[in-house]
């Protein structure tokens, strides 16, 4: 499940630079919590380190960068051409780094996004754990959050792309299959006649 790339990164808004990250209603927000009680119970970390080998969380725990790391591989492109794909960017350890330099309550924001999106079919009766999909399934799980879902799900997917393809589009790596040089452009001499001349001016 990819899209179309966005214009190149240089030109965007940062996504994190917003005060909230995710409005959490009185009906989301109860959800989650007893939903994070039942996955309290459910355990699973090698799974979840599988979904992002050698990895080193800084601000996500292992599960959340995980999770991370499976969504973004069904939002950007897959690698090939001149795509090396998410993980050989390492899009979701780059979205942990970034997030240590924001405050406690939008890295709460998006810890909550990335277990709703997880954990989100208890929403609809059922259970299964996102990144316990196949792809065809979640990229049909996807499609129904961000199209058909209630307007928390509609959120956290909304936003949590925006993150995905921003972290991976900043990567240099991935310029050249949306035909993009870079913000910079060759610095180029002036002419000779246009430099200052050198001595005294005489009248």
């Amino acid at each position: 499940m990819s899209s179309a790339p966005p214009r190149p990164p240089v030109a965007a808004r940062h996504p994190l630079a917003r005060r909230r990250f995710l409005a959490v209603g009185a009906i989301g927000g109860a959800a989650l919590a007893a939903g994070g009680w039942l996955a309290a119970r459910g355990g699973g970390e090698a799974h979840y380190a599988s979904l992002c080998p050698a990895a080193r969380p800084v601000v996500l725990d292992v599960k959340e960068l995980g999770v991370l790391a499976a969504f973004c591989a069904r939002v950007c492109p897959e690698p090939g051409g001149a795509h090396p794909g998410p993980a050989a960017v390492r899009v979701a350890e780059r979205i942990d780094r970034e997030l240590s330099f924001h405050t406690a309550k939008l890295r709460a924001d998006v810890k909550a996004a990335i277990f709703l999106l997880e954990h989100g079919g208890w929403l609809h009766a059922a259970p299964t754990r996102f990144t316990r999909l196949g792809g065809p399934e979640q990229d049909a799980y996807l499609r129904r959050m961000g199209v058909e879902g209630r307007e928390l799900e509609r959120q956290v997917f909304s936003n949590l792309r925006l993150l995905a393809l921003f972290f991976y589009y900043v990567d240099d790596r991935t310029w050249g299959a949306i035909r993009y040089n870079g913000p910079y452009v060759p610095r180029v001499a002036p002419p000779a006649d246009s430099r200052p001349r050198e001595g005294r001016l005489d009248g």
